[in-house]
């Protein structure tokens, strides 16, 4: 078992080298990499999938990565890394998605291809890019033997949970009943953005910089609500940044930028605007964010 683990690990590196030396005249490229390919039942291991392109930052928009089809193997978690660099042939960004596999049998593993695909600015090109597959050696899970005294043991923690949980739902259905309140309904990120927008309208009126103003202050607020994100002392370049390293629906993330950016450009703009602006941009920020309260 360990010499086929280290023969799959020198094939990958040969791979991983020629996959390089043929991406070196390319303006973007995908790699992905298994950090283990033999695992046992109660490990995990992790793929990461980098995307690497040359020229501006923004030269192509990039769908939200899809999760892998896989077989006898769950995915337990994602996370991703926006990093920048230069080299022999100059400036780069790369992009790279790290998702933590879990075993669900033992057997073998396997990681279907993934697909990125993206569109190239300004020229509104598509394209996509595709990883191999992967495969992972799972152990077979190991039969742990109980004894008669732990058996005894578990039946008494599990008669202790129960009576721990018939004391405490007596103890919140008397409660209940002795304080009589209403509970307030628990309202949604898009729902309390619509209150702020709405109020800030109502305050306003046909102010051009205070309604700007008061967008700003409701996206700035939905953000943090919704992606516990503090934007508290952060521009919307900063914000921007966030949002674009995030995985979100493609529409929304570019509606959010686009309006933060014109709500922080406008509300210190020396002249004002035509008032029908304000009122065609405010009905389009609303029928947004009912629909997306409706889906959600």
């Amino acid at each position: 078992m360990k010499l086929l683990k280290v023969f799959r690990v020198f094939l990958a590196v040969i791979i991983a080298g020629l996959s390089f030396v043929s991406a070196q005249d390319k303006q973007i490229s995908l790699s992905a990499q298994l950090t283990d390919s033999d695992i046992k039942f109660e490990e995990t291991t992790d793929l990461q999938v980098t995307v690497i392109w040359r020229g501006e930052r923004a030269k192509y928009m990039f769908e939200p990565f899809p999760l892998p089809q896989t077989q006898n193997l769950m995915v337990q978690g994602t996370s991703t890394a926006v990093t920048s660099g230069t080299d022999s042939l100059g400036s780069y960004f790369s992009r790279t998605y790290t998702y933590t596999f879990k075993p669900i049998t033992g057997g073998i593993g396997l990681i279907d291809p993934i697909t990125l695909r993206y569109v190239e600015v300004p020229d509104s090109l598509p394209g996509e890019l595709t990883t191999q597959q992967f495969q992972v050696a799972i152990s077979e899970p190991q039969v742990v033997k109980h004894s008669n005294n732990q058996w005894y043991s578990y039946l008494l923690y599990i008669f202790g949970g129960f009576g721990i949980l018939v004391i405490g739902f007596g103890a919140v259905w008397y409660f209940k009943l002795r304080k009589k309140t209403q509970v307030e309904p628990i309202l949604t990120a898009e729902e309390l953005f619509l209150n702020e927008f709405n109020q800030g309208k109502k305050e306003g009126g046909s102010d051009r910089k205070i309604f700007f103003t008061r967008l700003h202050r409701a996206l700035t607020k939905y953000i943090e609500v919704k992606y516990d994100f503090s934007t508290t002392g952060k521009t919307s370049v900063h914000i921007t940044e966030y949002l674009e390293n995030r995985q979100m629906d493609m529409e929304h993330r570019e509606k959010l930028i686009k309006w933060l950016s014109t709500a922080e450009k406008e509300k210190y703009a020396p002249l004002a605007g035509e008032p029908g602006d304000t009122i065609r941009l405010a009905t389009e920020i609303e029928n947004h964010f009912r629909n997306l309260n409706k889906s959600s």
